[in-house]
């Protein structure tokens, strides 16, 4: 199969193509780009596929599609590349994605766990690009969030990130951000006013990083309760995002009742004090 031109790219998915797909990631999903509705499985068959061949020269092919798109970010998280080529590759990718999936899907397939990309990955966190920093928090959860050495640099960064007000920022970038190259609005700079192209609500700007903040904070829990408790209990974070995090540790089956209970004391008082 000739992965190298973006016509025999998109033949390729729309082979895959499901309607019935496409209406349920169409409703989760709030892209820019029209949506074929290829599942997961599909697209990382077609990874490899692509892996063993110039997988290069399908990296510069132009795309229209949402899975494309997937696929790209696909097959430079697969590849056998070193650190370096990874993240000069995950550079280019990221200012495109506007979607959660395009994060998660991509932050969590590359494994490495050396102390150049945490340091690489922390210094995502300083930015107001709403997807480049939930793609470090992503990232970071997947590598480094049950290594207890990391835990106090990681908790660090992340009040850091989360002091009340926090979101205001990534409203602030939404505004006007269009790419240098063709003039469009790159992905994951959607005004909270802004409707959907899938014809649902957008969440607020900053909301993936919310999620993506409690999401991590949620398992650092199970590594080192204690800097994530004292995360928590801290009045100068922003507190949606501590009450996120209490939900989503509330959420595992990993955190004993006698925990979870102390947990839903915690977030009575922190709404009732708040």
């Amino acid at each position: 199969m000739n992965f190298n031109t973006r016509e025999s790219v998109e033949e390729k998915l729309s082979e895959f193509a499901d309607e019935k797909y496409r209406l349920f990631t169409s409703r989760l999903t709030n892209t820019k780009y029209p949506i074929l509705g290829v599942r997961i499985p599909q697209l990382q068959n077609l990874a490899k596929q692509i892996l063993k061949g110039d997988y290069n020269a399908f990296l510069s092919l132009p795309f229209t599609y949402f899975e494309h798109h997937l696929l790209r970010g696909m097959v430079i998280a697969m590849n056998k590349e070193g650190e370096k080529e990874h993240l000069s590759l995950f550079d280019e990718y990221i200012p495109y994605i506007d979607d959660w999936e395009g994060v998660d899907l991509i932050a969590s397939r590359y494994n490495c766990k050396t102390e150049s990309y945490f340091s690489a990955l922390r210094s995502r966190l300083n930015g107001d690009r709403e997807y480049s920093v939930r793609f470090a928090l992503i990232a970071i959860l997947h590598n480094f969030a049950s290594d207890k050495t990391k835990a106090p640099a990681i908790i660090g960064d992340v009040r850091d990130l989360t002091k009340r007000g926090y979101l205001e920022k990534f409203l602030c970038a939404a505004k006007g951000r269009v790419c240098q190259n063709t003039g469009e609005r790159l992905g994951g700079y959607i005004p909270a006013s802004s409707p959907m192209l899938t014809g649902t609500a957008t969440p607020p700007a900053g909301y993936y990083v919310m999620m993506g903040a409690a999401w991590l904070l949620s398992v650092l829990y199970l590594t080192d309760k204690e800097v994530v408790l004292d995360y928590i209990k801290d009045g100068s974070i922003d507190i949606d995002t501590r009450l996120k995090t209490i939900s989503k540790i509330l959420d595992s089956f990993r955190v004993s009742k006698e925990e979870k209970q102390y947990l839903r004391i915690l977030r009575g008082e922190i709404r009732h004090r708040e």
